[in-house]
């Protein structure tokens, strides 16, 4: 059972990605019930302690468009199509494993779907308010457009929720340092600007662009690891931090 010390949460409001492959672990394109499981967990404790928790979940746990595209040729706005349904069956089936923690969420699209509420900003606020998670589809179900990423529809969801900060968790520690001889050494905290010159990261440059220009930290981590999540979700320190002023360490 994972717990947390009482303490205010550094952040009221944030924006959870979270990665598709991560939800597939090491096994075959699937989800992985330990992972689903380790999130609605963690998710439920940072609700619990007052952050107000929006989700924007990939679809890459099912089907990567940039993979059929690149060995098929499928047309690139179909292939993205796809991806966009699979990250609707992530959504949902969140949303399922949340309400059995005892905590209410709403599934959010760009497009109709039976089981899920069409996109509302003001809506959303107004879940967010009264303690519900609010789990935006992604990719084109995030955004309305099939050739955004998740991670581009986690940013912009932030900014029309005035969220206070980006979350990523993903199968990665953090943000890689490119000019160190270690391949496993990672930064805590780095500016935007730096990242461009010394960061690997897995989340993509439109997003990350898109946080700078709107004040928006982002937090990359490893979300496999118990305990990261909530930790994340509260402001404490894991993986890497990126902001407008961060020093290199």
């Amino acid at each position: 059972m994972i717990t947390m010390k009482s303490k205010s949460p550094k952040w009221r409001r944030v924006v959870f990605k979270i990665s598709g492959a991560a939800l597939a672990c090491t096994g075959p394109p699937n989800i992985d019930p330990k992972v689903a499981m380790l999130i609605a967990r963690e998710v439920a404790i940072a609700c619990r302690l007052g952050v107000e928790v929006a989700i924007v979940v990939g679809g890459r746990n099912f089907f990567c468009g940039d993979t059929w595209v690149a060995a098929t040729g499928l047309d690139r706005s179909t292939a993205y199509q796809i991806g966009m349904m699979a990250s609707v069956m992530n959504s949902i089936l969140l949303q399922s494993l949340l309400e059995k923690m005892g905590v209410q969420a709403r599934v959010q699209t760009a497009f109709s779907v039976q089981e899920a509420e069409p996109y509302s900003r003001v809506r959303a606020i107004r879940h967010l308010e009264k303690g519900r998670v609010v789990i935006f589809g992604g990719i084109g179900a995030g955004t309305g457009n099939p050739l955004f990423s998740t991670d581009t529809a986690a940013a912009l969801r932030a900014s029309e929720i005035h969220a206070e900060a980006v979350v990523k968790g993903t199968n990665v520690d953090g943000v890689y340092d490119c000019h160190s001889q270690d391949n496993n050494a990672t930064f805590e905290h780095i500016s935007f600007r730096d990242l461009v010159s010394r960061g690997a990261t897995t989340m993509d440059m439109m997003s990350l662009t898109f946080c700078e220009e709107n004040g928006i930290p982002v937090v990359v981590f490893n979300l496999l690891q118990p305990g990261n999540i909530s930790k994340a979700l509260c402001g404490d320190q894991v993986g890497t931090l990126i902001d407008q002023t961060g020093r290199i360490s």
